[in-house]
């Protein structure tokens, strides 16, 4: 064997004993630290957040109570509505509060539970029937009448159906208008005020009066 024969020998001898070796030495003592280190911190944070959240069970969660304040505007006056509903055979989730027209008591767990939190679910409270274009009173409310766009006007100015909602009470300028899918109109947080409107385009409509009163219920923390 020559003498470059050897060296290459000896070199893949070598590497044979050396090299693998001091890789898994370094690899097996380096990799594991880092993990034992990268599980500990994380077991503190959980444990840390755990002690700073608020210790709320799910029925705590279940039991929470909104409130909306809930109108109809037609062409240009509120329509008088019941404290008490039109219809008595609701599934839970949301009432009508005695002695305050239009204030609606609503649990939002509920609703969205049974996939209801929308506006529907107070519409069906009075027996009232939208679509895009109609708006259907039960006899109780309104003298049971129906109004449709094209066909019934306000003064000889027209009128079309809309639903406005605002997030908050009082100088709010949060005011959103749907004009389409009006049952679907989503029930979103405590304090919303609601109008089902009637009207022409160019009506100035204000929150509903039961907004004040949801005001003062959503500030006492009732």
């Amino acid at each position: 064997m020559t003498s470059s024969a050897k060296k290459i020998a000896r070199l893949a001898e070598k590497s044979k004993t050396r090299t693998p070796r001091g890789i898994r030495m370094r690899g097996g003592s380096v990799f594991p630290t880092v993990i034992i280190v990268v599980l500990a911190l994380g077991a503190a944070l959980i444990a840390y957040s755990r002690q700073t959240l608020e210790d709320r069970t799910a029925a705590d969660i279940t039991n929470d109570t909104y409130y909306l304040g809930f109108g109809v505007y037609v062409c240009d006056q509120w329509i008088a509505l019941p404290d008490t509903p039109v219809n008595v055979d609701l599934p839970d989730g949301a009432k009508l509060v005695s002695g305050s027209p239009g204030v609606v008591e609503w649990q939002p767990q509920v609703l969205s539970g049974q996939r209801r939190a929308k506006l529907s679910a107070v519409l069906d409270l009075y027996s009232i029937k939208v679509s895009n274009t109609e708006l259907e009173f039960p006899d109780a409310i309104n003298g049971g009448t129906t109004l449709t766009e094209g066909r019934d006007a306000c003064d000889g100015k027209g009128g079309t159906l809309s639903v406005s909602t605002w997030d908050n009470y009082g100088a709010d300028p949060s005011r959103k208008v749907s004009i389409a899918e009006l049952g679907s109109v989503r029930l979103a947080n405590d304090g919303l005020a609601v109008a089902l409107v009637f009207a022409p385009d160019d009506a100035e409509v204000e929150q509903p009066t039961a907004a004040s009163d949801v005001d003062q219920f959503v500030n006492s923390g009732e």
